[in-house]
């Protein structure tokens, strides 16, 4: 991760700058240079995270376990092979080493966010549900509707509530999850994170919001 150290002042004065101006060009796509994490500068079309990716992930055509994949990588969990010397047979293996520490706390091996199984029985969704809902608790209060104001631009105005399924809910989250970590997380070295957050923190307390269920560092991944 790189060492972005852009005061979180400087910051919430470019989102207020971004906030008058799309009133007044709502039709124009956030300013991705105005976040708190660099924006993508490998070539164009390879960013994995890139608006187009998350398109296909709230219109399901990404497999929910590439769906997976993508929030554990962005994570930090780290992927190796590993085969049976007798048996041949290969598997995946996922280490911790590299995620954020809150979030390797809680979660040592990467859970599924998505609920690959469809099935939707407590004692099955259960450990997916809680998952899901700790990364979406995770993101920043300013940035919970990210997804929605990203991908209007792009034809995708949210779902309608008529057919609204498990899935479609939590790929949306996790495609919300993504956004957030590519605009605040990704590159940022986990000292600047840190930095940023005892920010955010006094800022909060002195609003007020310690006490809030979501949004708020309590709850975020670092």
């Amino acid at each position: 991760r790189g060492s972005s150290s852009r005061p979180l002042a400087r910051r919430a004065s470019d989102r207020s700058r971004l906030a008058a101006a799309g009133e007044h060009a709502d039709d124009a796509p956030p300013d991705e240079s105005a976040f708190g994490a660099e924006p993508w500068s490998g070539a164009p079309g390879e960013d994995p995270i890139s608006n187009e990716v998350l398109l296909k992930i709230v219109l399901s055509q990404i497999p929910d376990e590439e769906v997976n994949r993508l929030v554990w990588e962005c994570l930090g969990y780290t992927k190796s092979i590993d085969m049976d010397a007798e048996t041949l047979e290969v598997k995946e293996v996922w280490s911790p080493e590299n995620v954020f520490p809150k979030w390797a706390a809680a979660y040592p091996e990467p859970p599924d966010v998505i609920g690959v199984t469809r099935k939707y029985f407590p004692e099955v969704d259960a450990p997916v549900k809680a998952a899901c809902a700790a990364l979406t608790r995770s993101v920043a209060q300013e940035h919970k509707q990210g997804i929605k104001t990203t991908l209007k631009h792009l034809g995708w105005k949210g779902y309608k509530m008529d057919g609204l399924t498990p899935n479609m809910t939590r790929r949306a989250q996790a495609a919300n999850w993504l956004l957030y970590y590519r605009r605040e997380l990704r590159g940022v070295s986990i000292e600047e994170l840190k930095r940023r957050r005892a920010e955010r923190a006094a800022a909060e307390e002195a609003a007020g919001r310690t006490d809030a269920p979501t949004g708020t560092t309590k709850t975020g991944v670092v």
